[in-house]
C-alpha cells in the first residue's frame, strides 16, 4: 500500500496531472492520496473539483484537509474524496488498518499581518485552542476504537518547532539577524554562527496534541522552506511534504512524499521530485529553470 502525499498545489492542474501521469495506472487501487492543503489560490469551486477529480480517478481514496488559502468548509461531492478537517476516518487495506484524523487551516501566526486568508485561527485565544485540542482528542478517541496499526495525524500546518522555521520576510528583519549572527569574538577566538531565522510558524495547539497523544505519522506542509524534511521525534515521524507547486523556483518544486507500508508496525518513507530526465540539458533548463 502507498500513501502518496502532496501539499500546497495552488491550483497548478497542468503540473498536477504531469505528476500523475507518473504514476503506475495499474496500482491505483492500492494508492491512497494525502493532500495537506493549500489546494488553490481561488474560491472557483470548479477548480476544486477538476484537482479532486483527478486524483480520485488515479487512486482508492484521496484524503485531505484545506489549506489557510482554501475555502474553510470545503466539500467535494465525490465518494473516495474524504475531508479529514477536524474529522477521522479508518480504512483497511491488506489486513492493514490505518486511522487518519486531521486538522486544516494555519495559525494567523504564521502568515504576513498584511494578508488575508480565508482558513486561519488565532490560538493565542484560549477557547479557540481548547476548542481545536477538543475536536482533535475526540477524533483520536474514536479511531483507537478501532484498534488501528498506526495512526496518522494529517494537517496544514506543522506543529510548533518541528520543520516550521521561516526565513526573514523583511529587509530590516535580515538586517537585525545579519548584526546579530556576524562573526563574534569570544576569548580572542572568532566563532561564526549560521544565519537562520527565529521565526517557528508551526501551531502550539498541534504541538501539545502531538506530545500527548504521540501519533505514528504526522504529514504537514505550509512552511516550503522546510519541505522534504523528516524529523523522528519520540514515537512519532514527522514529514514536511511540501511543496507540490513551482512557486518560487520550477525545480525546487515537483515534491511529493510516498510512504510504503509493508506490514504491521514497518514502513518505508520516500521524498522525491517528478522530472522528466530524459531531456535534453538545454530542454531541461528551460522546463525547470
Amino acid at each position: 500500500m502507498d500513501l502518496i502525499a502532496l501539499s500546497d498545489i495552488y491550483g497548478d492542474i497542468s503540473t498536477l496531472k504531469d505528476f500523475v501521469r507518473t504514476l503506475n495506472s495499474k496500482e491505483k487501487e492500492k494508492r491512497i492520496f494525502i493532500v495537506a492543503g493549500d489546494i488553490s489560490f481561488t474560491r472557483n469551486q470548479q477548480e476544486y473539483n477538476e484537482i479532486f477529480s483527478l486524483l480520485s480517478r488515479n487512486s482508492k481514496y484521496v484524503l485531505y484537509v484545506p489549506g489557510d488559502a482554501d475555502i474553510k468548509d470545503l466539500n467535494i461531492n465525490l465518494p473516495n474524496v474524504i475531508n479529514l478537517d477536524r474529522n477521522n476516518f479508518t480504512l483497511e487495506i491488506s489486513d492493514i488498518r490505518l486511522g487518519f484524523l486531521g486538522l486544516g487551516g494555519a495559525p494567523k501566526h504564521s502568515i504576513r499581518e498584511d494578508e488575508i486568508l480565508p482558513n486561519t485561527y488565532d490560538e493565542s485565544i484560549p477557547i479557540v485552542k481548547d476548542g481545536i485540542l477538543t475536536r482533535l482528542r475526540i477524533n483520536i478517541e474514536k479511531i483507537m476504537l478501532n484498534n488501528p496499526h498506526y495512526v496518522i495525524l494529517v494537517t496544514h500546518s506543522p506543529p510548533y518547532g518541528i520543520a516550521d522555521r521561516s526565513t526573514p520576510i523583511t529587509l530590516k528583519e535580515s538586517i537585525i539577524l545579519e548584526e546579530i549572527l556576524l562573526d563574534t569574538e569570544y576569548k580572542g577566538e572568532k566563532r561564526k554562527k549560521s544565519l537562520v531565522s527565529p521565526r517557528r510558524l508551526g501551531s502550539k495547539a498541534i504541538k501539545e496534541f502531538v506530545e500527548y497523544y504521540k501519533p505514528d505519522i504526522h504529514i504537514f506542509g505550509h512552511v516550503h522552506k522546510q519541505g522534504g524534511k523528516l524529523i523522528k521525534e519520540g514515537d512519532t515521524y514527522f514529514f514536511n511534504v511540501s511543496h507540490f507547486s513551482l512557486m518560487p523556483y520550477k525545480l525546487t518544486g515537483r515534491k511529493f512524499f510516498t510512504i510504503k507500508i509493508i506490514k504491521e508496525r514497518k514502513f518505508e518513507a520516500i521524498f522525491d521530485s517528478f522530472v522528466i530526465k530524459e531531456l535534453h540539458f538545454r530542454d531541461f533548463i528551460e522546463m525547470y529553470l
